[in-house]
């Protein structure tokens, strides 16, 4: 048994085609269940998706011209519960310019635009994993049943739209790098996932990727301006102490979190010693990354990818368990290198094991038991060693075939 694990021989092609089967027909069934139980809602008594009520709600507000009403907590709230009326209020953390990316779902009833969202977000996530990984009916699928799709489903999370654009710019960056730019530009809608990229960028001195990102950050934030008013940045800017104070006293849940600082505070650690302990955690990271992603890298372009992703939800301390989803890219991308030249020992076994961990993070969510840290840091661990085996000699892109 040690063998086959060993070796990932236990992973065949018609095991990858079933067990996302299986994986699916579960959660479908599980969710169908949860609703029924709780007549169409989920057990807070908030519809399902229940994330996506401040990115509809806000969207809304912006169109009816009040785009300064989510950056307002009290006026944000008695607007979501005069339409749902639960008592529930979900928070909107984001720049003017996801407002402009949200308002064409602000012009839909909920369940359809909550629908359209997922759907087409979902859509831009699965074409960037087919073209890493090739398109096949089995790496659909897998990207379908992930684990971590389906939180991003139950909440109507963004986290598909991350995986998109982050993803997508790093299929793109080594021919098109003014595209890959655009792409992490206005992937600013969600800073804490790209505190790398500028480093990892710089690195390997990506200079026109960096500019264009730059020209799209400024061309994104100047539309939503023309189109909200200046007014809603200062807003934005000014509400930034909240999303501070949120994390640190824990007002979304630590036990929702995936980051070192979250698993620190669980454990008893004050604010200051976790931000410390995070901050060192990060710059560690950091350092890997900018080391694999130096100009005259050696280093395989599918394991600095598969890097720079999985560092990403390490070296954030605000990250929640549907940004896991970010990790499908780099299973893409790690499974590419392997098929293209070879799995090393265990990583089968490994990736596997990182596919089904968002269950693990989910089940153990309620008993404050917080294991997503380490499933991020064994992975990068384990891409951070293959970078620096001297069998990787090659700095060329490697992307599986159609």
């Amino acid at each position: 048994m040690i063998e086959t694990l060993r070796s990932g021989s236990w992973l065949q092609r018609d095991r990858l085609l079933v067990y996302p089967l299986v994986i699916l027909a579960i959660t479908v069934a599980a969710t169908v269940y949860v609703l029924v139980s709780n007549n169409g809602t989920l057990p807070n008594g908030s519809p399902f998706g229940s994330d996506f009520i401040s990115f509809w709600v806000a969207a809304r507000e912006a169109l009816a011209g009040r785009p300064e009403i989510p950056y307002f907590a009290d006026r944000f709230a008695a607007a979501q519960n005069a339409i749902f009326g639960d008592g529930n209020f979900y928070a909107f953390f984001y720049p003017p310019h996801y407002l402009a990316y949200m308002a064409p779902f602000g012009a839909l009833p909920y369940y359809g635009a909550l629908a359209a969202w997922t759907g087409v977000s979902f859509l831009g996530a699965l074409a960037v994993t087919t073209a890493i990984a090739g398109r096949r009916i089995e790496v659909a699928l897998l990207t379908l049943a992930f684990p971590a799709a389906f939180l991003t489903f139950a909440h109507g999370q963004n986290a598909f739209l991350s995986a998109a654009l982050f993803g997508g710019a790093l299929v793109l960056l080594p021919k098109r790098p003014v595209l890959a730019g655009v792409l992490f530009g206005l992937l600013t809608y969600k800073p804490q996932l790209g505190l790398l990229i500028p480093l990892a960028l710089l690195a390997g001195g990506h200079w026109r990727t960096i500019l264009a990102a730059g020209a799209a950050t400024i061309a994104a934030a100047a539309l939503s301006a023309l189109l909200f008013g200046t007014e809603s940045w200062r807003l934005f800017l000014e509400q930034s102490a909240l999303a501070g104070e949120t994390l640190r006293d824990g007002h979304v849940g630590w036990n929702k979190m995936i980051s070192a600082y979250a698993a620190l505070r669980l454990a008893g650690a004050t604010h200051i010693v976790a931000m410390v302990l995070q901050a060192a955690i990060s710059l560690a990271v950091a350092v890997a990354v900018m080391w694999a992603w130096r100009r005259n890298s050696t280093v395989a372009y599918d394991l600095r990818a598969a890097l720079l992703l999985t560092g990403a939800l390490i070296a954030t301390p605000f990250g929640l368990n549907y940004d896991l989803f970010l990790l499908a890219p780099a299973i893409a991308f790690a499974s590419a290198h392997g098929m293209a030249r070879g799995f090393a020992p265990w990583m089968k076994s490994v990736l596997a094991v990182v596919y089904m961990s968002p269950l693990a993070v989910l089940w153990l969510m309620a008993s404050m038991v917080p294991v997503a840290q380490f499933v991020l840091a064994g992975f990068f661990a384990c891409l951070a060693a293959m970078a620096a085996d001297g069998r990787e000699t090659t700095a060329a892109p490697v992307l599986a075939a159609e």
